[in-house]
């Protein structure tokens, strides 16, 4: 999905260009053959490249930047990249850096400017400093030839949110655990890491065996006790409890949980799915009722209009119901339709007031500490047994069905992708059900 976002914009900037070659790396073409045609046209004309290919002479380094543009007898390096602000990265700013001399390099030509093109289309010119200049770039290329070489593997496991989406992130953090590195643990950030191995700490049977006085710094010190009993839990691989669970006892469990656009508030419909479940009797499957959005701004106000209005029958039928989220998503998006589309007055009320909504993973982390990589609802859940009836879906997954919901012409296609929206988002509702027993379990 995002892929085909970056295409399309590329795709608008490519047509507001004059004198267009391209693209060079195109299918049926090979990446030496997109090369040699690359350096062709920048030797022997002034036309700008879309997709050039750079290849330095020895064949080792190489650079494919979305478009090389012509100022005079200069290049301008452009790049495109969905971000906002894709230039407060360095990774950015290197790779276009790197295009930049490899161009300069084969043509002798000057770089008159680095650009990147924003998601939203917006046209800037990157500044570099030290960590992008000829000398760094060097170092970075030489030790990247070192790596692809027989150099050891670098140690760069970050935090969990920060690497479960890089390709070796099961390769890296199931040998951490195998390893018990600390790393592993959520309340380890990477500034923690660097003190504990300082003070000779590198496993969480370590770890689990310190005492709160016995660390130097006032970090560690100061969040003695947190890491601590998550040491102790990773150590023993059971949960270690801080409290008694304190959920709200002779209350109407309403599961809530909505589908939100990766766009946010940019988006046409922000929210495309509101899902619920009001808990019944017995231990029996959920009634979940989704309200979809048709993927519009009428359909939007629509669906809002009609959650509001199945809410407020449920705040009726069930006086004192509480619903039941995870994490902060859904009392900002209430506070967010409140402000954009408004809401019946007895609605805002009832959502407002003192412990309408109950946030389950909050609770979940003041009460104990679990030997889990991640407080996900993905990761607690199946560790307490349930699985998700698509092991694929997330919410990543989700978003790329709206995309292609929206895409498809075909109406029927479009019901059938949203209905496996529907299906995960019910899955998300009996996961914090199997969450909330188990607590109430420990509480009973």
């Amino acid at each position: 999905m995002l892929g085909e976002r970056s295409r399309s914009l590329e795709d608008r900037i490519a047509d507001g260009i004059p004198d267009l070659e391209g693209p060079m790396l195109r299918a049926g073409v090979s990446f030496r053959d997109a090369a040699e045609e690359t350096l062709r046209l920048l030797r022997g004309t002034t036309s700008a490249l879309r997709r050039p290919v750079l290849v330095s002479e020895d064949g080792l380094r190489t650079a494919a930047p979305a478009f090389i543009l012509r100022e005079g007898r200069s290049l301008v390096i452009r790049d495109v990249r969905l971000a906002h602000r894709p230039e407060t990265r360095r990774d950015n700013r290197v790779r276009l850096a790197f295009a930049g001399w490899l161009a300069r390099e084969l043509t002798g030509l000057d770089v008159a400017r680095l650009e990147l093109v924003n998601g939203l289309g917006e046209r800037i010119v990157v500044e570099l400093g030290p960590q992008e200049s000829d000398a760094e770039l060097a170092r970075l290329a030489g030790r990247a030839l070192e790596l692809l070489g027989d150099a050891p593997e670098p140690d760069l496991l970050l935090s969990h949110s920060h690497c479960q989406h890089c390709e070796h992130y099961v390769h890296c953090w199931d040998r951490a655990e195998a390893e018990r590195r600390i790393e592993v643990m959520p309340a380890v950030t990477r500034a923690r890491a660097g003190l504990l191995h300082e003070e000779g700490v590198r496993t969480f049977d370590e770890l689990a065996a310190r005492a709160p006085e016995s660390f130097r710094h006032r970090d560690l010190r100061g969040h003695a006790r947190v890491l601590l009993e998550e040491a102790r839990a990773f150590a023993t691989g059971a949960p270690v409890w801080l409290r008694e669970p304190t959920l709200p006892r002779n209350r109407t469990p309403v599961w809530f949980d909505v589908e939100g656009d990766a766009d946010g508030e940019r988006a046409e419909v922000p929210v495309y799915l509101w899902g619920l479940a009001v808990e019944r009797a017995g231990s029996g499957p959920l009634d979940f009722e989704p309200i979809l959005a048709d993927l519009t701004p009428e359909g939007d106000r629509d669906a809002w209009v009609r959650f509001t209005s199945r809410a407020l029958e449920v705040f009726r039928d069930h006086p004192g119901a509480v619903w039941v989220h995870w994490h902060a998503a859904e009392p900002m998006w209430l506070e967010r339709y409140i402000a954009r589309l408004g809401a019946p007055a007895e609605f805002v009320r009832a959502v407002r007031a003192q412990g309408a909504l109950f946030d389950l993973h909050r609770e979940l982390a003041r009460s104990v500490r679990l030997p889990l990589r991640s407080t996900s609802i993905k990761f607690v859940a199946p560790w307490l047994g349930f699985a998700w009836s698509n092991p694929d879906a997330d919410a990543a997954w989700s978003a790329a069905q709206l995309h292609r919901a929206r895409e498809t012409a075909d109406a029927a296609e479009r019901a059938r992708l949203l209905s496996e929206v529907a299906r995960y988002n019910a899955d998300d509702l009996a996961a914090m059900r199997v969450v909330w027993r188990w607590l109430e379990a420990r509480r009973d």
